[in-house]
């Protein structure tokens, strides 16, 4: 994909962030602002005429999915499930714009709490529920313009997130832990999940931008 193409996309996706503002709790982004008055419907009507679609799924993913609350399940080692959503995943084709923002349930040794729901979203710009980062913080009003839209694709039964990291997770070995101080596994948890879900390590002076993966869905 063109340069200007996933810089015209990540434009879109800061209005995208602007926008889920008002599904989201919390002054993370250092305003008493809502967000905009926008109703599900009209974000839906709004997506849908720009030629996204909707994708709803019954099961967990951290592909199409965005942790906001996590209600812990009487059985430690539960699957994630989901409760209810906040707002919804938006595809573009096969690739994914915006994840959901939905309230799971899990066992705690499956999903922490205090991780899942306040570490660092990566690959965010803008949260009221949270701290954020993305790769046009700390740039000017112009420079920032030129950051890359993050690209994950769903394609039959695979699954490919961020397809332009130059570092394949796949390949690296199981547990020595890199200058970030994560293991393998640590990385595969970050880059799926934009944040950390279980592990508590430091997380938010971290580069997960140069990982990629492709995993069965």
């Amino acid at each position: 994909m063109d340069a200007e193409d996933l810089w015209r996309l990540y434009a879109f996706s800061r209005v995208n962030d602007t926008l889920l503002l008002r599904f989201q709790r919390g002054t993370a982004d250092g305003a008493d602002w809502p967000g905009p008055s926008i109703s599900q419907a009209e974000y839906v009507a709004f997506a849908e005429a720009l030629g996204l679609t909707i994708v709803q799924t019954s099961s967990f993913s951290p592909f199409y999915h965005e942790i906001v609350e996590v209600e812990y399940a009487e059985d430690r080692r539960r699957p994630v499930s989901i409760l209810n959503y906040f707002w919804p995943c938006l595809m573009l084709g096969d690739m994914l714009f915006s994840r959901a923002g939905v309230r799971v349930c899990g066992g705690s040794d499956i999903i922490r709490k205090d991780a899942a729901e306040s570490s660092t979203m990566y690959w965010a710009y803008r949260r009221k529920n949270r701290p954020c980062q993305d790769l046009s913080h700390g740039w000017g009003s112009n420079s920032q313009w030129c950051t890359a839209f993050r690209r994950d694709y769903r394609v039959g039964r695979k699954l490919y997130y961020n397809v332009d990291g130059e570092r394949e997770l796949g390949v690296l070995g199981p547990t020595n832990e890199d200058d970030d101080g994560l293991t393998r596994e640590e990385r595969v948890e970050l880059l799926t999940n934009r944040c950390f879900i279980f592990t508590t390590k430091p997380h938010d002076d971290l580069w997960p931008y140069d990982d990629r993966l492709q995993i069965e869905g």
